[in-house]
């Protein structure tokens, strides 16, 4: 600064304004210049750091992805075995060796047997920032794609969940036995004779059946579908 103060004295001093104009702009150029350079750095290195998170955050989904996909087998397991204590009940052909041993009943009348749902893939994209590249444009089509595969899940359990409630509504409204039942839960001849020959009992839980497996099991598989595939995606386009 010394130099360039002690210069356009020089240049005042000798009346020659051109001279100092040419030297005043070169200043001003060079300032300029300084100030893009050291944008450009800071904009470089902002953009290097978002491409790095960006790569952590790819990661981390692949992760949880895998979580979540090895979730959903583990249900499929379980609705199997849902699958087939309903048909067992139902006097329709089943797989013996995937029967439920011990609180059947209690699992087909109570219970809502439905999957532990994890909204951590769609919080990880949610609150983190995107680049422009196509990792990015696929990690927005999965958050996307989850938020509405969650919608439909809730939806169906919804639905499950009112069915076995009018269900059970129905059975304390018509049945003398069930004051019993429900306090002891034990099912006495009364409660067996009606579980096993009342028709209109084995419509309303046959459409349960029909709602875990041709409802809610089909959307979980196609979820596992997509989750898969949205893996290998994220998996083969890297940055």
């Amino acid at each position: 600064m010394k130099f360039f103060n002690k210069e356009r004295s020089k240049f005042m001093e000798g009346k020659n304004i051109k001279k100092y104009l040419k030297y005043a702009f070169g200043e001003i150029i060079l300032v300029v210049l300084g100030i893009l350079i050291a944008v450009g750095i800071n904009n470089w290195n902002q953009r290097t750091q978002l491409n790095s998170a960006n790569v952590e955050l790819r990661k981390n989904v692949i992760k949880q992805l895998e979580k979540d996909i090895a979730s959903i087998e583990e249900y499929q397991k379980e609705l199997d075995t849902l699958q087939n204590n309903y048909l067992n009940f139902l006097n329709k052909a089943h797989d013996k060796s995937k029967l439920k041993r011990g609180s059947v009943l209690g699992t087909l009348l109570f219970r809502v047997n439905t999957m532990d749902t994890d909204t951590h893939v769609i919080d990880l994209i949610d609150n983190a920032k995107l680049n422009e590249s196509k990792a990015s444009e696929k990690l927005q089509n999965l958050n996307s794609a989850y938020k509405i595969y969650l919608e439909e899940i809730k939806s169906v359990e919804q639905l499950i969940f009112t069915t076995i409630t009018d269900n059970l509504k129905e059975i304390e409204r018509s049945q003398d036995w069930y004051a019993d039942f429900i306090t002891d839960l034990v099912c006495k001849n009364d409660c067996i004779d009606y579980l096993k020959n009342d028709k209109r009992h084995h419509a309303r839980m046959a459409s349960l059946r029909f709602l875990y497996v041709n409802g809610y099991g089909e959307i979980i598989g196609a979820l596992k579908n997509d989750l898969i595939g949205y893996r290998r995606d994220l998996q083969q386009i890297g940055n």
